[in-house]
């Protein structure tokens, strides 16, 4: 089992009656993988980074939100200008328990259940909300809790409303990004050609270009290699594909570059990082 840091409410929320705080990070660092005895929303707000997350691996950016339960493993690194909002909470002792509950992802919830985008544009909404709940939530009176948890609630079931919120009411940019995120995803075993993408949805790639690098701080190429490599970590710690098998499920026909554009990466050989960690398994 991998060893990781372990984060406690008692360093983060004020006082035992609170339920509900707020961790503001201008400019996140590097963390190590850790866990922690509450949840958490994770609000992508600017900058990129990796995010690792139990077995998983991958770029996170502006829009990105993750909930992350207690038992969940997860740290942060090659990090640019990352800023996130981080709320907290206490999922089993919140006095408005049965109405949030509705609007969180099940308990149960599977990792990718868990992990979604939302329109950049909207951060700009939630912004004020998360703000009055920072305030709040740093006061230990009864009223100040009960109202935090009220905030939280609404800033829950936003965040529920945007995802559910039809495509077709899209602002036209924002509509551009989504189909540009949705063809990079789909495209980690293929290639991927930025001009053939642009001239199938009437997109200018200039613009595009532009638009992506303003709201992620990536070119698209370098998002989509940054995908693609984090695809490969994952699965040097989950399977015993031969490093030239994940090379090509991950869109290189040359492992050997592959395992050069890795090591630029990671500073470490694939075989290198797979050794790390099946040195921490048993």
């Amino acid at each position: 089992m991998e060893r990781c840091l372990r984060l406690y409410k008692q360093d983060y929320f004020i006082s035992e009656m609170n339920t509900v705080t707020v961790e503001k990070r201008d400019h996140q660092q590097p963390f190590p993988l850790h866990d922690h005895d509450f949840n958490e929303i994770v609000i992508v707000c600017s900058g990129n980074g990796l995010h690792h997350w139990n077995n998983y691996v991958y770029p996170i950016t502006s829009g990105d939100i993750l909930y992350i339960n207690p038992k969940d493993v997860h740290g942060y690194e090659s990090v640019n200008n990352l800023r996130l909002d981080n709320i907290l909470y206490l999922r089993e002792s919140l006095f408005l328990s049965s109405t949030i509950e509705f609007y969180l992802p099940k308990v149960t919830a599977k990792h990718n259940e868990r992990f979604w985008r939302i329109q950049p544009s909207y951060l700009k909404l939630l912004a004020p909300l998360i703000e009055q709940l920072d305030v709040e939530s740093k006061k230990n009176n009864l009223a100040s809790v009960h109202l935090s948890e009220a905030l939280f609630l609404q800033l829950v079931i936003w965040l529920d409303r945007i995802k559910q919120a039809p495509k077709v009411a899209l602002p036209t940019a924002t509509h551009q990004l989504d189909l540009l995120f949705t063809a990079l995803h789909n495209s980690i075993a293929t290639p991927f050609n930025i001009d053939v993408f642009c001239k199938e949805n009437h997109i200018a790639s200039r613009s595009l270009s532009r638009l992506f690098k303003s709201q992620t701080g990536m070119t698209i190429s370098g998002y989509l290699q940054k995908r693609r490599l984090c695809d490969a970590m994952s699965l040097l710690r989950t399977t015993n594909y031969s490093i030239s098998m994940i090379a090509a499920e991950c869109g290189y026909d040359d492992s050997n570059y592959f395992s050069s554009v890795f090591k630029k990466l990671t500073e470490q050989t694939p075989s290198q990082y797979r050794a790390k960690f099946n040195d921490k398994k048993g």
